[in-house]
Protein backbone atom coordinates (compact mmCIF):
# COMPACT_ATOMS: atom_id res chain seq x y z
CA UNK A 1 0.00 0.00 0.00
CA UNK A 2 2.51 2.30 0.78
CA UNK A 3 4.43 1.74 -2.81
CA UNK A 4 0.79 2.96 -4.61
CA UNK A 5 1.30 5.50 -2.25
CA UNK A 6 4.10 6.91 -3.47
CA UNK A 7 3.33 5.75 -7.11
CA UNK A 8 0.56 8.14 -6.76
CA UNK A 9 2.11 10.98 -5.25
CA UNK A 10 4.97 11.00 -7.97
CA UNK A 11 2.14 10.91 -10.48
CA UNK A 12 0.77 14.35 -8.48
CA UNK A 13 4.06 16.08 -8.97
CA UNK A 14 4.36 15.23 -12.29
CA UNK A 15 0.69 17.23 -12.97
CA UNK A 16 -1.47 14.13 -13.37
CA UNK A 17 -5.43 14.89 -12.52
CA UNK A 18 -7.09 14.07 -9.39
CA UNK A 19 -9.50 11.97 -11.23
CA UNK A 20 -6.85 9.86 -13.28
CA UNK A 21 -4.57 9.50 -10.18
CA UNK A 22 -7.66 7.79 -7.97
CA UNK A 23 -8.47 5.59 -11.07
CA UNK A 24 -5.14 4.33 -11.02
CA UNK A 25 -5.08 3.27 -7.33
CA UNK A 26 -7.95 2.20 -7.77
CA UNK A 27 -6.73 -0.28 -10.29
CA UNK A 28 -3.93 -0.91 -8.64
CA UNK A 29 -5.85 -2.15 -5.23
CA UNK A 30 -8.21 -4.33 -7.73
CA UNK A 31 -4.66 -6.06 -8.94
CA UNK A 32 -3.84 -6.75 -4.70
CA UNK A 33 -6.45 -7.49 -3.82
CA UNK A 34 -8.58 -9.66 -6.08
CA UNK A 35 -11.43 -9.78 -3.34
CA UNK A 36 -12.42 -6.02 -3.61
CA UNK A 37 -12.35 -6.07 -7.34
CA UNK A 38 -16.58 -5.13 -7.20
CA UNK A 39 -16.27 -2.78 -4.25
CA UNK A 40 -13.26 -0.83 -5.80
CA UNK A 41 -15.62 -1.10 -9.19
CA UNK A 42 -18.28 0.81 -7.93
CA UNK A 43 -16.21 3.35 -6.18
CA UNK A 44 -14.65 3.97 -9.37
CA UNK A 45 -17.86 4.49 -11.31
CA UNK A 46 -18.52 7.23 -8.63
CA UNK A 47 -15.61 8.96 -9.76
CA UNK A 48 -17.13 9.09 -13.48
CA UNK A 49 -19.96 10.26 -12.53
CA UNK A 50 -18.91 13.04 -9.91
CA UNK A 51 -16.06 14.29 -12.25
CA UNK A 52 -16.90 16.47 -15.39
CA UNK A 53 -15.55 14.65 -18.55
CA UNK A 54 -12.62 15.73 -19.83
CA UNK A 55 -11.82 17.52 -23.20
CA UNK A 56 -9.75 15.22 -25.35
CA UNK A 57 -7.25 17.30 -25.54
CA UNK A 58 -4.36 17.88 -27.97
CA UNK A 59 -0.93 16.87 -28.48
CA UNK A 60 1.79 19.31 -29.32
CA UNK A 61 2.48 17.56 -32.69
CA UNK A 62 -1.85 18.29 -33.48
CA UNK A 63 -1.62 21.41 -32.07
CA UNK A 64 1.23 22.12 -34.44
CA UNK A 65 -0.54 21.24 -37.33
CA UNK A 66 -3.53 23.07 -36.24
CA UNK A 67 -1.40 26.67 -36.40
CA UNK A 68 -0.13 25.44 -39.44
CA UNK A 69 -3.34 25.45 -41.04
CA UNK A 70 -4.20 28.36 -39.29
CA UNK A 71 -1.05 30.30 -40.15
CA UNK A 72 -0.45 29.38 -43.12
CA UNK A 73 3.24 28.79 -42.61
CA UNK A 74 4.84 25.29 -40.80
CA UNK A 75 4.49 25.02 -37.19
CA UNK A 76 6.85 22.58 -36.19
CA UNK A 77 5.99 21.35 -32.60
CA UNK A 78 9.28 22.01 -30.88
CA UNK A 79 8.87 25.43 -31.75
CA UNK A 80 5.44 24.57 -30.13
CA UNK A 81 6.54 23.12 -27.07
CA UNK A 82 9.51 26.56 -26.90
CA UNK A 83 6.12 28.74 -27.22
CA UNK A 84 4.36 27.18 -23.69
CA UNK A 85 7.61 27.52 -22.13
CA UNK A 86 8.06 30.55 -22.68
CA UNK A 87 4.30 31.37 -22.24
CA UNK A 88 5.25 29.88 -18.61
CA UNK A 89 2.55 27.66 -19.57
CA UNK A 90 4.92 24.26 -19.09
CA UNK A 91 8.53 23.64 -17.50
CA UNK A 92 10.57 20.37 -16.83
CA UNK A 93 10.85 18.90 -13.98
CA UNK A 94 14.02 19.09 -11.66
CA UNK A 95 14.99 15.46 -11.42
CA UNK A 96 15.89 15.79 -15.26
CA UNK A 97 13.31 13.39 -16.96
CA UNK A 98 12.40 13.98 -20.46
CA UNK A 99 8.46 14.68 -20.07
CA UNK A 100 6.89 18.20 -19.50
CA UNK A 101 4.62 19.47 -16.40
CA UNK A 102 2.18 22.15 -16.48
CA UNK A 103 2.83 25.07 -14.77
CA UNK A 104 -0.28 26.73 -12.46
CA UNK A 105 -0.84 28.75 -15.43
CA UNK A 106 -0.82 25.99 -17.72
CA UNK A 107 -3.70 24.05 -16.03
CA UNK A 108 -5.66 26.57 -17.30
CA UNK A 109 -5.26 25.19 -20.72
CA UNK A 110 -3.92 21.66 -20.82
CA UNK A 111 -3.86 18.53 -18.48
CA UNK A 112 -2.06 15.79 -17.97
CA UNK A 113 -3.09 12.25 -18.19
CA UNK A 114 -1.59 8.66 -18.16
CA UNK A 115 -0.42 7.60 -21.47
CA UNK A 116 1.66 4.51 -23.38
CA UNK A 117 3.44 5.17 -26.11
CA UNK A 118 2.74 2.71 -29.40
CA UNK A 119 6.57 2.32 -30.38
CA UNK A 120 7.77 1.31 -27.49
CA UNK A 121 7.41 0.25 -23.59
CA UNK A 122 7.45 3.80 -22.26
CA UNK A 123 4.75 4.80 -20.28
CA UNK A 124 3.72 8.15 -18.14
CA UNK A 125 2.19 11.45 -17.61
CA UNK A 126 1.26 13.18 -20.66
CA UNK A 127 0.03 16.72 -21.47
CA UNK A 128 -2.63 17.10 -23.75
CA UNK A 129 -3.82 20.66 -24.74
CA UNK A 130 -7.30 22.17 -25.04
CA UNK A 131 -9.03 24.98 -27.59
CA UNK A 132 -8.72 27.46 -25.55
CA UNK A 133 -4.14 27.10 -26.11
CA UNK A 134 -5.00 27.90 -30.07
CA UNK A 135 -5.78 31.78 -29.55
CA UNK A 136 -3.06 32.66 -27.15
CA UNK A 137 -0.24 30.92 -28.94
CA UNK A 138 -1.87 31.84 -32.65
CA UNK A 139 -1.28 35.85 -30.80
CA UNK A 140 2.13 34.54 -29.33
CA UNK A 141 3.41 33.24 -33.41
CA UNK A 142 2.51 36.30 -34.68
CA UNK A 143 3.86 38.92 -32.16
CA UNK A 144 7.11 36.89 -32.92
CA UNK A 145 6.78 37.38 -36.44
CA UNK A 146 6.08 40.63 -36.44
CA UNK A 147 9.07 41.45 -34.00
CA UNK A 148 11.66 39.40 -36.58
CA UNK A 149 9.96 41.24 -39.71
CA UNK A 150 10.51 44.94 -37.74
CA UNK A 151 14.33 43.84 -37.07
CA UNK A 152 14.91 42.64 -40.68
CA UNK A 153 13.10 45.51 -42.02
CA UNK A 154 14.79 48.33 -39.75
CA UNK A 155 18.38 46.25 -40.86
CA UNK A 156 17.22 47.06 -44.63
CA UNK A 157 15.21 49.92 -44.43
CA UNK A 158 15.10 51.88 -47.59
CA UNK A 159 16.10 55.55 -48.00
CA UNK A 160 13.09 56.42 -49.88
CA UNK A 161 9.39 54.81 -49.67
CA UNK A 162 7.08 56.38 -52.84
CA UNK A 163 3.42 55.71 -52.30
CA UNK A 164 1.54 55.52 -55.67
CA UNK A 165 -1.54 56.59 -55.95
CA UNK A 166 -2.36 53.39 -56.55
CA UNK A 167 -1.33 51.98 -53.62
CA UNK A 168 -3.14 54.85 -51.67
CA UNK A 169 -6.52 53.98 -52.92
CA UNK A 170 -5.70 49.88 -52.07
CA UNK A 171 -4.48 50.98 -48.72
CA UNK A 172 -6.74 49.58 -45.73
CA UNK A 173 -9.31 52.64 -43.95
CA UNK A 174 -8.69 52.84 -40.11
CA UNK A 175 -9.64 49.37 -38.33
CA UNK A 176 -12.62 51.43 -36.63
CA UNK A 177 -13.86 52.40 -39.86
CA UNK A 178 -16.27 49.70 -41.20
CA UNK A 179 -18.46 51.58 -43.75
CA UNK A 180 -22.01 51.98 -43.03
CA UNK A 181 -23.75 49.17 -45.02
CA UNK A 182 -27.24 50.86 -46.74
CA UNK A 183 -30.00 48.19 -47.03
CA UNK A 184 -29.34 48.15 -51.16
CA UNK A 185 -25.58 47.78 -50.88
CA UNK A 186 -25.74 44.29 -50.87
CA UNK A 187 -28.16 41.83 -52.71
CA UNK A 188 -30.29 40.43 -50.14
CA UNK A 189 -30.00 36.98 -51.22
CA UNK A 190 -26.39 36.37 -50.70
CA UNK A 191 -25.18 34.30 -48.33
CA UNK A 192 -21.74 35.76 -46.90
CA UNK A 193 -18.19 34.57 -45.90
CA UNK A 194 -16.08 36.02 -43.21
CA UNK A 195 -13.01 36.05 -45.87
CA UNK A 196 -15.54 36.98 -48.54
CA UNK A 197 -16.47 40.02 -46.42
CA UNK A 198 -12.98 40.76 -45.48
CA UNK A 199 -12.01 41.53 -49.11
CA UNK A 200 -14.94 43.24 -49.97
CA UNK A 201 -14.40 45.50 -46.99
CA UNK A 202 -10.48 45.57 -48.46
CA UNK A 203 -9.37 44.52 -44.71
CA UNK A 204 -5.89 43.56 -43.44
CA UNK A 205 -6.70 40.53 -40.90
CA UNK A 206 -4.09 38.41 -39.42
CA UNK A 207 -5.46 34.99 -38.25
CA UNK A 208 -5.75 35.41 -34.38
CA UNK A 209 -7.90 38.25 -35.35
CA UNK A 210 -10.02 36.38 -37.81
CA UNK A 211 -10.20 33.54 -34.85
CA UNK A 212 -11.54 36.66 -32.38
CA UNK A 213 -13.83 37.68 -35.16
CA UNK A 214 -15.68 34.41 -36.22
CA UNK A 215 -16.10 33.27 -31.97
CA UNK A 216 -17.74 37.02 -31.38
CA UNK A 217 -19.98 37.01 -34.92
CA UNK A 218 -21.29 33.25 -34.03
CA UNK A 219 -22.09 34.02 -30.93
CA UNK A 220 -23.64 37.28 -31.77
CA UNK A 221 -25.93 35.44 -34.47
CA UNK A 222 -26.59 32.46 -32.09
CA UNK A 223 -27.87 35.21 -29.14
CA UNK A 224 -30.30 36.52 -32.06
CA UNK A 225 -31.51 33.28 -33.43
CA UNK A 226 -31.03 30.63 -30.66
CA UNK A 227 -28.40 28.66 -32.74
CA UNK A 228 -24.83 28.68 -34.14
CA UNK A 229 -24.63 30.11 -38.08
CA UNK A 230 -25.01 27.49 -41.11
CA UNK A 231 -21.64 26.18 -42.67
CA UNK A 232 -20.48 25.75 -46.04
CA UNK A 233 -17.70 23.51 -46.81
CA UNK A 234 -14.47 25.28 -48.80
CA UNK A 235 -11.45 23.37 -50.15
CA UNK A 236 -12.23 20.91 -47.07
CA UNK A 237 -12.71 23.31 -44.46
CA UNK A 238 -16.22 24.09 -43.18
CA UNK A 239 -17.24 28.26 -42.72
CA UNK A 240 -19.60 29.85 -40.72
CA UNK A 241 -22.19 31.25 -43.30
CA UNK A 242 -24.19 34.59 -42.76
CA UNK A 243 -27.15 36.19 -44.78
CA UNK A 244 -27.50 39.39 -46.00
CA UNK A 245 -30.08 39.90 -42.96
CA UNK A 246 -27.34 39.20 -40.54
CA UNK A 247 -24.12 40.75 -42.19
CA UNK A 248 -24.87 43.48 -39.59
CA UNK A 249 -23.18 40.75 -36.71
CA UNK A 250 -20.13 40.12 -38.99
CA UNK A 251 -19.56 43.70 -39.37
CA UNK A 252 -19.27 44.27 -36.20
CA UNK A 253 -17.35 41.48 -34.87
CA UNK A 254 -15.00 42.49 -37.70
CA UNK A 255 -14.71 46.42 -36.43
CA UNK A 256 -14.96 45.31 -33.30
CA UNK A 257 -11.87 42.98 -33.23
CA UNK A 258 -10.29 45.24 -35.14
CA UNK A 259 -10.35 48.21 -32.87
CA UNK A 260 -9.75 46.47 -29.78
CA UNK A 261 -6.08 45.42 -32.02
CA UNK A 262 -5.29 48.57 -32.98
CA UNK A 263 -5.10 49.61 -29.05
CA UNK A 264 -3.81 46.85 -27.89
CA UNK A 265 -0.97 47.46 -30.15
CA UNK A 266 -0.67 51.20 -29.22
Amino acid sequence: MESINTLSAWLSDAGLDKSAIAQWKFNALAKKFPDLADIIEDAKKLIGKSAPVPEVGMSVSEVAQRLTSLLGHQIKPAQVNQALVELGFQVRPDNGKRIWQLTESGKEYGFSRLATSKTNDWSGPQVSWGEAVIPVLIDYFESTADSSSKEQASRHSLDKTVVTQEDASNSSPPPDSIPARSPQSEPESKNWMLTERIKALKKKVTASQRLHIEMEAAEAYKERHGKPPAKEQIKGKYCDVYPSADLDLLDEALGRVLKRYAKSSL
